[in-house]
C-alpha cells in the first residue's frame, strides 16, 4: 500500500449520493476518509450502498468512514432508530443511582450502535465526549456530558472506548482539552475560558488523561491561561505539550470541524495553522464542493508515517 495522491483530511458529502464532481475530486486527490451525517442518509440501505461507493473509489487502501453519534440530540442515524433517551447525562446519572443497569444498558446501546455500524460500513465514530458538565456555562455540552464529575467521565469513557473496541470500531474521544466551561457555542463564536491552569489540570484537562481512544478531537476554545494567542485546535503549546506530553496521549488526534465560525480566515489557512500546530487530521463537514476542492488540491500528501500509524489503526 501507497500513501499516493492521499490528503490528511476526512470530509463530509453534499447529499445521499455522490455526485459525479464529487467523485472525480476524490478519485484525483484523495481524502483519507468520510463523514456522514443526517443529510446523508434515507434509509439503512442507501446508507450501505452510498458507503460503498465512498470506499470503492479507491480499493488500495480501507478508507475511514466516521459518523459523529452519540446518542440523544447527536443522533445521525434518526432516520434508523431512536436513541432520545440515550444521552450522556443519562448514562451519567445511572451510573450514580443503579451501577448493575448502567453496565446492562450501556453494553446494550454501543452493541446496537456497532452491529449498525458493522452493518453499513462505518469504522469509526467520534465518541465518547470526555467533557465535564457545568450547569451555568453553554448548553452546546450539556447533556452531552457524562457527568461533572472527573472519576465519572473517565470511567464511562473509558467503558464506551473498550466496548466499541470489541465490534472493531475505533473511536474519537472529544473535545480536548476540554468543552464543558465554554460559555458560547464553538459552532457560532470562540468560546474563551480564563480559568487558571491548575484548575484545568485538575478538572477539565484531567478527563483526557492517558485516555486510550484510538483518535482524539480538538476543541475550538482559547484557554487564555494557556495560550493567549491561540485556540486550541491552532496551538502547538496545547497539542503538543499538553496532549501529547503532559496527558499522555498516544493516538492521532483530528481538528473539529473547521468550518465553524469559532475559527476565522480561509479554509486552507485553518487546515494550514491546525496540521502546523501537531494536528494529524483534518476535519471538514459541511460538503461545500469549492471549499473540498480548494483542500484536497492545496493540502500535502500524507506523510508514510501517518499513512502507517493509521492502516495500523484499522488493520
Amino acid at each position: 500500500m501507497t500513501n499516493n495522491n492521499i490528503k490528511p483530511i476526512i470530509v463530509g458529502i453534499e447529499s445521499k449520493s455522490l455526485s459525479k464532481k464529487e467523485y472525480l475530486l476524490f478519485k484525483k486527490n484523495l481524502p483519507i476518509g468520510y463523514i456522514i451525517f443526517s443529510r446523508n442518509i434515507e434509509n439503512i440501505n442507501q446508507l450501505k450502498s452510498l458507503i460503498q461507493q465512498l470506499k470503492s473509489i479507491n480499493k488500495r487502501h480501507k478508507a475511514i468512514i466516521m459518523i459523529d453519534h452519540e446518542g440523544g440530540r447527536v443522533n445521525r442515524l434518526n432516520k434508523i432508530l431512536n436513541q432520545d433517551k440515550y444521552t450522556a447525562k443519562y448514562f451519567g446519572d445511572l451510573y450514580s443511582n443503579n451501577k448493575k443497569q448502567f453496565n446492562t444498558e450501556i453494553k446494550k446501546f454501543v452493541t446496537c450502535n456497532s452491529n449498525i455500524f458493522n452493518y453499513i460500513g462505518v469504522n469509526l465514530v467520534a465518541a465518547p465526549v470526555l467533557d465535564l458538565f457545568y450547569s451555568n456555562k453553554s448548553k452546546i455540552v450539556g447533556d452531552r456530558s457524562y457527568s461533572s464529575n472527573v472519576k465519572i467521565v473517565k470511567h464511562i469513557g473509558k467503558l464506551i472506548i473498550e466496548e466499541y473496541k470489541k465490534y472493531n470500531i475505533k473511536t474519537i474521544a472529544k473535545h480536548a482539552p476540554g468543552h464543558g466551561l465554554a460559555t458560547v457555542d464553538s459552532h457560532f463564536s470562540l468560546p474563551v475560558v480564563n480559568h487558571s491552569k491548575s484548575y484545568l489540570f485538575n478538572n477539565d484537562f484531567k478527563t483526557f488523561y492517558q485516555i486510550k481512544s484510538d483518535f482524539l478531537m480538538t476543541a475550538h476554545i482559547l484557554y487564555k491561561n494557556v495560550d493567549s494567542k491561540n485556540l486550541a485546535t491552532f496551538s502547538h503549546q496545547i497539542i503538543k505539550k499538553i496532549l501529547k506530553k503532559k496527558l499522555s496521549f498516544k493516538g492521532l488526534i483530528m481538528t473539529d470541524d473547521i468550518c465553524m465560525k469559532a475559527l476565522t480566515g480561509s479554509v486552507m489557512s485553518r487546515a494550514n495553522k491546525s496540521l502546523k500546530a501537531g494536528c494529524d487530521l483534518v476535519l471538514h463537514c459541511n460538503g461545500n464542493y469549492d471549499e473540498m476542492n480548494k483542500l484536497l488540491v492545496g493540502l500535502p500528501t500524507i506523510s508514510p508515517k501517518l499513512f502507517k500509524k493509521i492502516n495500523k489503526i484499522f488493520n
